[in-house]
């Protein structure tokens, strides 16, 4: 039985929990079990949404991948928390947004601008 090969995004926000599950567990415990918790679980949230877009007929792609949108942004306002609270390193900062949030953002928005193009509705 072959597999069915993932979709990038989903393989980025992926390895991006694998990263984060790593980093969190040197949070502090106060913020271990507040930021870092919610951290990863935005990272959760955003794979689920990958999943959830990527199944839905496309009049239901528009808002799943808006809400991909939003919690992206949240999980980048997170990280950028981690970083300024001295959390997570300047360097773990600067590659997580290179190897991961830089791309995935990028992915995001032309799955956005895809779903919004209503002609592609006939090529599913």
């Amino acid at each position: 039985m072959s597999k069915k090969p993932e979709a990038p995004i989903y393989l980025k926000f992926y390895m991006l929990i694998k990263e984060l599950d790593k980093m969190i567990r040197d949070f502090p415990k106060h913020q271990k079990y507040t930021l870092g918790n919610k951290t990863l679980e935005l990272a959760w949230n955003c794979i689920d949404l990958v999943i959830e877009a990527n199944n839905a007929v496309f009049y239901q792609k528009k808002h799943k991948i808006s809400e991909l949108s939003n919690c992206f942004d949240k999980l980048k306002i997170r990280l950028r928390m981690s970083q300024e609270l001295g959390l997570i390193s300047v360097g773990q900062f600067i590659h997580i947004q290179s190897q991961y949030m830089q791309e995935s953002g990028e992915m995001i928005g032309g799955w956005m601008k895809w779903a919004l193009d209503a002609k592609n509705k006939f090529k599913i």
